[in-house]
């Protein structure tokens, strides 16, 4: 209620300064002069311009903090940062894997099927840039600054120039009452092309993926979990939960280096290697 009413209160007051300086303004400027007009009407009209001006920029993707627009160079490398943050910190590093790759910086283009940009969209305050990456677009502010990203469907994403998928996650067992000596599977869609392990509650796996290549984790009861494309090396937390009393299970993954996927598929493999401690009696 008290919103309805302040935005109420904006549209009275908006309508009113409108009013006294596009149609008082210059009535009493054609019957008195522009000297008393403006004394009288001049701030509505100082307000009216000052309006007008920021809807121009608004149309123009004009920065007022950076006083212009913002750099098209900083805003990629910011986004590059933003999106794989454990990956590339610039663009620099992203054309290590993606060598012919060219981001494309858009403030009236969007990447999603189902969304548009229209000009009353950005007189209502949409000031967005979105920077398309090979897999996903990041969403930045009218200053540059990245706020979110969402993925690109499949058919719009950039392959690798190494088409690789090296995934190494940590299993986290939710559930109420797990099985009693469970064996976890893991296995590549073409086992011919790809190496997987698991230890405990870690995993590795890597294979030159094609598009129909995709890892498999199963578990009692549930529908295997496919993990697959977009390309490239990426930490994996899975999950294994229940949902109305149903085994469920869920993965999220966070971009890493190369190296990274080493170091840690090592430690994987050495965790899985430490003898367990039998307590003395």
């Amino acid at each position: 209620m008290l919103f309805l009413l302040g935005f109420l209160l904006l549209a009275v007051f908006c309508l009113s300064v409108l009013i006294r300086a596009f149609l008082l303004f210059p009535l009493r400027a054609l019957r008195h002069g522009w000297t008393p007009a403006l004394r009288r009407y001049g701030l509505s009209l100082l307000l009216c311009v000052a309006l007008l001006l920021w809807e121009l920029g608004a149309l123009y993707g004009f920065s007022w903090q950076q006083l212009g627009r913002a750099d098209r160079g900083q805003m990629v490398d910011a986004a590059v940062a933003f999106a794989y943050p454990e990956a590339y910190a610039d663009l620099d590093e992203l054309r290590n894997d993606y060598a012919h790759f060219r981001p494309e910086v858009g403030y009236w283009d969007s990447w999603d099927y189902q969304d548009s940009v229209e000009v009353g969209d950005k007189l209502l305050g949409r000031t967005e840039y979105q920077i398309r990456l090979p897999d996903l677009v990041v969403v930045a502010d009218i200053h540059g600054q990245p706020l979110y990203h969402f993925p690109l469907d499949e058919e719009q994403q950039v392959i690798p120039d190494r088409p690789i998928l090296g995934l190494i996650g940590d299993i986290q067992d939710l559930r109420e009452a797990a099985p009693v000596n469970e064996t976890l599977g893991l296995r590549w869609s073409n086992s011919q092309y790809g190496e997987a392990e698991i230890h405990d509650n870690c995993f590795s796996a890597i294979s030159p993926l094609s598009r129909e290549q995709h890892l498999e984790l199963t578990s009692s009861g549930a529908e295997p979990l496919r993990m697959g494309r977009p390309l490239g090396y990426y930490r994996v937390q899975v999950q294994l939960s229940q949902r109305d009393g149903m085994p469920s299970n869920s993965a999220s993954r966070q971009r890493i280096s190369y190296a990274e996927f080493l170091q840690e598929r090592q430690a994987c493999r050495a965790r899985a290697a430490m003898p367990v401690s039998v307590p003395r009696e």
